[in-house]
């Protein structure tokens, strides 16, 4: 009995000692179980968290009070547009809308502070106190600046049209228009003129081209209107292109031409010798931003008649004493109808789709809009304008 007792004891102590095993065996595998529940469970969690932010990222259309089947114009964040008896501008960061009743005119030009419009030998600037005439000529356009505006004429003179600009200063508390200064340019054809507001005063850019035997010559010339118009910088020749656009940041000046974009320093209160130039052939510039060091600028390849353009150019140019550029381009899946540089990625909107890029190329966002686009553009740092067949809506993304 003794014997068979012992064996019962260590019969039972073994049950128990593999009872325990097995309950902790089974606690590790609940609780090994449980954590790889609970990791699962985040994954979802998390996954749903991006595909619902995901569908939450997108573009909000609000209607704007903008006329749809007209040329616009964008500058200084105001839409403009002509119909037969009216001039509109429609402020898109404020959502106001204003117009000008006009009678035959030929063409015009607005800035945040003033529309101008001309016809023949006349031209008024809109709320000043009268319009005004020229003695003789005949204008071919106007430049809305700030405080200035500028006319463009032309005079007949023995075999050939001699060509004028005036600028005009209007008095912000009379309104009445005061001549600052004309400028002939007899030997050379205006190419394109406007103004830049450095904040202490207003610079007026012209740029003229000249027709030698074997080569094209284009000279940019800049004036301080607050200063009598008084010509404190002239460019050396560039040949075989034309400089249709000026930009200014901080600290550096671009001038923008059918070849290249040429870089100049600010230095005081004038620019210095040509500092870098990168070549843009077959580009045409659309939108410009300048960091603290660095400028960014959006080209569009210049598309033959009846073609349409599915690429987009982002250069970039240093600012500093390192000279430096890039281009990055980026093929879009259908013709691009407006492209931009947006708080510091680059937007498009094409016939079907809104992208969103990085400076470096990475797709972030890919959308489908509610509406098909035919013109869009930029205001501020606040959205965008988009005109389709019937209507025009002011943008933003959320």
């Amino acid at each position: 009995m003794s014997d068979f007792g012992e064996r019962l004891r260590e019969y039972i102590r073994d049950s128990a000692d593999r009872k325990l095993t097995i309950g902790r065996m089974t606690v590790s595998r609940l609780a090994f179980f449980g954590v790889a529940a609970g990791i699962l469970v985040a994954g979802v969690l998390a996954l749903l968290f991006l595909v619902l932010s995901k569908k939450d990222k997108g573009l909000t259309f609000t209607r704007a009070d903008v006329l749809s089947g007209y040329t616009y114009r964008m500058k200084d964040d105001l839409l403009s547009y002509r119909t037969e008896d009216r001039i509109y501008t429609y402020d898109a960061a404020k959502d106001v809308s204003t117009f000008y009743r006009i009678a035959n005119i030929e063409g015009y030009d607005t800035s945040a502070s003033m529309t101008v419009v001309y016809a023949g030998t006349q031209f008024k600037i809109q709320g000043a106190e009268k319009t005004l005439a020229l003695q003789s000529g005949t204008i071919l356009d106007v430049r809305a600046g700030k405080n200035y505006a500028a006319l463009l004429y032309r005079i007949p003179v023995a075999d050939r049209d001699e060509r004028f600009i005036e600028i005009i200063r209007l008095d912000a508390q009379s309104r009445e228009m005061q001549s600052v200064n004309t400028i002939s340019f007899k030997d050379s054809e205006v190419v394109a003129f406007g103004f830049l507001d450095t904040g202490s005063t207003e610079l007026l850019w012209v740029s003229t081209m000249d027709v030698g035997q074997f080569t094209e010559e284009s000279i940019v010339r800049i004036y301080d209107c607050g200063n009598g118009g008084t010509m404190i910088h002239y460019t050396t020749p560039f040949y075989n292109q034309a400089i249709y656009n000026l930009y200014l940041s901080d600290r550096c000046l671009f001038m923008v031409g059918t070849q290249s974009i040429i870089r100049y320093d600010r230095e005081d209160d004038g620019f210095s010798a040509e500092r870098d130039r990168v070549r843009v052939y077959g580009s045409t510039i659309v939108d410009f931003s300048a960091g603290t060091e660095t400028a960014y600028f959006i080209a569009l390849p210049v598309a033959a008649e009846g073609e349409e353009n599915s690429l987009v150019r982002l250069i970039t140019i240093s600012e500093t004493d390192d000279l430096w550029s890039n281009v990055m381009q980026k093929y879009m899946p259908s013709p691009v109808v407006g492209a931009f540089l947006f708080n510091g990625t680059i937007c498009v909107f094409t016939r079907e789709d809104f992208l969103q890029f990085s400076f470096a190329g990475k797709k972030l966002l890919d959308l489908e809009p509610d509406y098909t686009p035919v013109a869009a553009f930029r205001y501020g740092a606040d959205g965008f304008l988009v005109v389709t067949e019937q209507n025009c809506y002011r943008v933003t993304l959320d």
